[in-house]
């Protein structure tokens, strides 16, 4: 197994625990927002799927039906990720117009904050691991991974920032 593919099992893993600790904040508060930020990271655990398969038949050797090799499934696995993003955003404005229509006061906020803080460290450091390795590497599948999970670090931070005036404001529709 080559160092591009392990790095796409260790993003799989990584999304899978990111994911596991955002569904415990947004199940502890019931906050809508944390809920969008962990629909957001299932679009992580997607792309890893999707990486690792592309990853796996860009190392395939060239073949009579591919003579230059296999190496174009990578592109494919970055294209299929942005429309990925695409439909999440989508997906978080309608979870965001319901919280915008019925707000409600979040539970265990503080536990909440440290779960999705842990996770967005997380995140932070996997994605810089990421663009580093994959421009090193030559890899557009780990560089577009590293690059959205970077952007889903992005909005996890505007999440906190915002949650975490919810106590000290009492203004819930943040």
């Amino acid at each position: 197994m080559n160092r591009t593919i392990k790095t796409a099992w260790g993003t799989l893993a990584v999304s899978l625990v990111v994911l596991a600790l955002k569904l415990a904040a947004y199940w502890m508060t019931g906050s809508i927002a944390l809920y969008s930020d962990a629909l957001e990271t299932i679009v992580n655990v997607a792309a890893a799927v999707g990486a690792l398969i592309a990853l796996w038949v860009s190392a395939q050797p060239a073949d009579a039906n591919h003579p230059y090799g296999h190496q174009k499934a990578e592109y494919l696995s970055a294209i299929i990720e942005g429309g990925l993003v695409l439909a999440t955003a989508i997906l978080i404005f309608q979870e965001a117009w319901i919280g915008w229509q019925h707000p409600k006061a979040p539970d265990t906020p503080l536990l909440g904050l440290a779960l999705n803080g842990s996770a967005g460290v997380i995140n932070l450091f996997w994605a810089l691991l990421l663009i580093r390795n994959g421009k090193q590497w030559k890899s557009p599948a780990l560089v577009a991974g590293g690059r959205h999970i970077l952007t889903d670090g992005w909005t996890t931070i505007g999440v906190l920032l915002a949650f975490s005036r919810i106590p000290v404001t009492g203004w819930v529709r943040l």
